[in-house]
């Protein structure tokens, strides 16, 4: 759990997540590089931090990195009572 938490505690995690979100199919990561302006490693590390709390999951598609997330709904649910008890 405490892996779960410290992905949460990011700003950029959280913007990644809810970008995931409104996938249902893999995604290349680099499509998401944008999100978070920055530079690629350490979106990379975002995205490793994410997969090691149980949020997503990731599969190479030749050199992509792809990744998705691998519970939506619960995810969704998570963001929206993190959202509650930071207003």
């Amino acid at each position: 759990m405490q892996k779960l938490f410290k992905a949460l505690s990011s700003e950029h995690r959280i913007t990644l997540l809810q970008a995931l979100l409104k996938e249902k199919e893999y995604v290349c990561i680099c499509d998401l590089e944008d999100l978070i302006d920055r530079d690629r490693s350490v979106v990379y590390r975002h995205f490793k931090k994410l997969e090691e709390a149980g949020l997503i999951k990731t599969r190479r598609n030749g050199k992509r990195l792809e990744c998705k997330l691998k519970h939506p709904e619960e995810t969704e649910k998570i963001l929206k009572m993190a959202d509650k008890i930071q207003k």
